[in-house]
């Protein structure tokens, strides 16, 4: 009996651990890098891509802060 109460220990324990918040961690400091800058989310900027310049939102994707690319060209400066 012993073993298995480890053995359902260890199951769980890695489970408890991925649905701790990391200490000292605020979802509300994430951040866009590009360019050499910090980005807040909701940011717009031009980026170069494969098809042309293009605009860019600073955006939380699956939980990691990323540059959505959007169909709409750069505006001329």
């Amino acid at each position: 009996m012993p073993n298995v109460l480890l053995f359902l220990t260890l199951l769980a324990g890695p489970a408890a651990a991925q649905q701790t918040p990391a200490a000292g961690h605020d979802p509300l400091d994430c951040y866009c890098r590009a360019q050499g800058r910090i980005f807040a989310p909701g940011e717009t900027i031009c980026l170069k891509t494969s098809e042309g310049p293009r605009l860019a939102q600073c955006r939380m994707e699956i939980n990691v802060m990323s540059w959505s690319i959007t169909a709409s060209p750069c505006p001329e400066a």
